[in-house]
């Protein structure tokens, strides 16, 4: 017991710690990081193997833990490319995996070539895990990206520096498998990077639940749209923008015409598969930087930004946004009745739309909401399939302004 240091313990126990953790955490809830657990679960078994080869057969430790630092390197790469969404093929990170395995068969009685071979493999792994988490950083920046970076950096050159000296024949330096001062050194940054490394992890993925809640709290779930929450932050950034570059901005509501006759006629499923399909119009009626709400039931907003600096130019804009709305949600729809497929029905429906212009902060949410559900409601009580703007009584009524 000698031969194994107080490091080697530690390290495994640190490592097979941070596994169940992971493990842990992945069960139930995020599968994905089941890979990482495993990759975690590699590391204190291939040291274990090292610390106690004394006991062992020779071979055990030279290709078996050899084998499992590998594959953990390859798990490590396979995270990664999980975690950031990156299009890399497999045999970037998989190719390599199978090749090591052979060749610390192959090499098991040279050191030295066994060695190099080692180090030119975490070299290769290195450069590969620091293309990922720099282009995850590049997509989005947050403490636990940050986190993961630097245990990546860090480890890369604890990697590179040793592989750096077995190259260049002072191996000796920096073997960990022997009990001196390099061995404390390269065990320690082990441990250090790899706690990291776990520490970014679960920073990371608390981001990303949090982020998704957050997701779930501005959404409708039936549309997939923003919902009235989502639009009061939205339209205070469309008054800071619009007093910032001058413009003028829309607010629209649109809402459905005896929608509740289709939904007693024909039950809420098929309701629901109308309602969606109108948000899908909807977002094809304004550019990307515009929004689209669903306020709830069968009303819609459709904020618009950047119209124009001239308020007679800017109101001809959104009611040519809001005609187009409106004949393209007159255009028929193909409803499923049964789940069998078999079933459809064609429905037309109209659409009444009120709006109002803002500019700045001239004027208020309340204000807004309350112009546009005016508008919209004379546009109801002028026969519906109107469009009508506060401020400007004429309608549009089957396309004839």
């Amino acid at each position: 017991m000698d031969a194994v240091q107080p490091l080697f313990f530690i390290n495994i126990l640190v490592g097979f710690t941070l596994a169940l953790c992971l493990a842990y955490v992945a069960w139930g809830r995020e599968r994905e990081l089941s890979v990482w657990a495993l990759a975690f679960a590699l590391y204190p078994v291939s040291f274990l193997l090292f610390g106690f080869r004394a006991y062992l057969p020779e071979w055990v430790p030279i290709i078996v833990a050899n084998s499992c630092l590998a594959v953990m390197f390859a798990l490590f790469s396979e995270g990664l490319k999980r975690f950031y969404a990156l299009p890399l093929p497999w045999w970037i990170i998989w190719g390599l995996t199978p090749v090591a395995i052979l060749g610390f068969v192959l090499l098991q009685h040279d050191f030295d070539a066994r060695n190099n071979f080692g180090a030119l493999l975490t070299v290769y792994h290195s450069v590969v895990a620091i293309y990922m988490v720099q282009s995850g950083l590049r997509e989005q920046q947050s403490p636990g990206r940050w986190i993961i970076y630097l245990a990546v950096m860090f480890s890369s050159l604890s990697f590179l520096t040793r592989a750096i000296f077995m190259v260049t024949g002072k191996g000796s330096m920096v073997a960990f498998v022997e009990p001196g001062v390099p061995q404390t050194i390269l065990l320690s940054l082990g441990m250090v990077w790899l706690i990291m490394f776990a520490i970014g992890l679960l920073v990371s993925y608390k981001e990303r639940a949090e982020r998704e809640i957050l997701r779930l709290a501005l959404q409708d779930p039936l549309t997939q749209l923003g919902n009235r929450r989502a639009l009061h932050e939205r339209l205070q950034m469309a008054f800071d923008g619009s007093h910032r570059d001058g413009h003028h901005g829309a607010f629209i509501v649109l809402d459905l015409d005896c929608f509740k006759e289709l939904n007693d006629t024909h039950g809420h499923a098929l309701g629901d598969q109308l309602l969606v399909e109108v948000a899908y119009r909807l977002k094809d009626c304004v550019n990307d930087g515009d929004t689209v709400v669903r306020l709830g039931g069968d009303e819609f907003v459709l904020l618009v930004l950047a119209l124009d600096h001239d308020k007679t130019r800017a109101l001809r804009m959104a009611q040519t946004i809001a005609h187009r709305a409106r004949e393209k949600l007159q255009q028929p729809y193909s409803l499923q009745k049964s789940d069998s497929g078999q079933s459809r029905i064609q429905y037309t429906l109209s659409v009444s739309i009120g709006g109002d212009l803002f500019q700045g902060h001239g004027k208020s949410r309340e204000d807004l909401f309350r112009n546009a559900d005016s508008a919209m409601y004379m546009a109801k009580e002028a026969g519906r399939n109107c469009v009508v703007f506060h401020g400007d009584m004429r309608m549009v009524m089957s396309g004839v302004a």
